[in-house]
């Protein structure tokens, strides 16, 4: 048989097992893709390649529940995370099946305590010195008021009863509002589906890890002795955080920032309505970012929009600025963000959740005294 036939040959068969391994990786992909990313050591996951962020028919995302396990904040470093029957954020060493609770915690990401175990959050840090209070943790990152209200609904429809509900506002969320978008009673993200799971997540996680490997800059750490105001985070135009000093509609979509705002005031007022159909107390609680502590004053925007919010509405207004504009008054700037927030993040550390922990029971316990 000529030399060119059996080269030929060989051609055709190596082709064909190359077809046929991509076909079958496309397959195992497609089929067992997360089972193997929620199973697999590999610290670079996030938490939605962990299982443990999903997505929820109604209310958009939640957590996964029952998950005991390892979760991610920097995709770098790895801290023990449980959830209850609920989905909601647990000690992993006192996790709490029950439905009636005296304090619920509503938020995003800072109320979460991303980065952190339960006990070292600042809602876990609560609970552990209200001992005979039965609190749940309802928060989860990337919430908004659109979230809060239709998780809030839900759970009271499904037999969940709270004396108490305190939503802690975060600076994001007048932002994260003008994306999401409450269409035939559900939360719809109209930027980007983040509950979109992705049709071939192992090859995905691939490319993932060669764009991060390539393109991306590692922080040097969580606590570190200087910042680096340059990063984008520090930045006086970063819109996430500067509409509290910057009327600017950049950033905030088709209905702008004053379109933001008011919709995230109506949302809350169906909140106001909601808990007092159920008897429930309502609090509100605000915190600055670096953002506001680098250029904003003690009386934000953010502190002022839900002050006035609170009036005749609120048990309590837990106002977190004035204990950070203390310490910056005390020392300075750059100490208090790097004391107090993750290096080149605007979450707060440690440290900061204990600071927010310390401020909400001096307000707390004196009310209740």
């Amino acid at each position: 048989m000529p030399t060119s036939w059996i080269k030929s040959d060989n051609a055709k068969d190596i082709l064909i097992v190359i077809v046929f391994s991509l076909v079958l990786l496309l397959l195992v992909d497609y089929f067992l893709g997360y089972t193997i990313l929620h199973n697999a050591p590999i610290r670079t996951r996030n938490n939605a390649e962990r299982g443990l962020g999903i997505s929820h028919p109604i209310y958009h995302h939640t957590l996964a529940t029952n998950y005991n396990g390892l979760a991610s904040f920097d995709q770098k470093t790895e801290h023990r995370f449980c959830t209850n029957d609920a989905g909601f954020k647990s000690n992993c060493n006192a996790i709490n099946n029950i439905k009636n609770y005296d304090i619920a915690f509503l938020g995003d990401s800072f109320t979460e305590g991303v980065g952190l175990p339960y006990e070292k959050t600042f809602v876990g840090l609560i609970a552990e010195q209200l001992p005979k209070k039965k609190i749940a943790n309802l928060a989860v990152s990337s919430y908004a008021p659109s979230i809060y209200y239709l998780k809030l609904v839900d759970l009271l429809n499904k037999g969940y009863t709270f004396k108490e509900l305190v939503v802690f506002i975060d600076i994001s969320d007048i932002q994260d509002e003008s994306n999401y978008a409450i269409i035939h009673g559900k939360v719809v993200d109209t930027i980007k589906n983040t509950s979109k799971q992705q049709i071939f997540p192992l090859i995905n996680f691939g490319l993932k890890g060669l764009k991060s490997r390539f393109l991306s800059v590692s922080n040097s750490g969580s606590h570190v002795a200087s910042l680096d105001l340059n990063d984008e985070i520090y930045s006086k135009e970063y819109r996430r955080s500067a509409w509290t000093i910057d009327e600017s509609d950049d950033g905030f979509g088709k209905i702008g920032l004053k379109g933001s705002i008011e919709k995230s005031v109506r949302l809350m007022e169906k909140i106001y309505a909601v808990c007092k159909k159920n008897n429930i107390k309502l609090s509100v609680g605000v915190y600055p970012w670096p953002g506001q502590i680098l250029y904003d004053v003690e009386e934000s925007k953010q502190v002022k929009i839900w002050r006035e919010f609170c009036t005749n509405k609120c048990t309590h207004f837990y106002n977190s600025f004035p204990t950070f504009f203390d310490l910056v008054r005390a020392s300075n700037k750059n100490d208090v963000i790097s004391k107090y927030y993750y290096y080149g993040d605007q979450h707060f550390n440690d440290d900061g959740n204990q600071l927010i922990a310390s401020d909400f029971l001096s307000t707390y316990q004196q009310r209740t005294h």
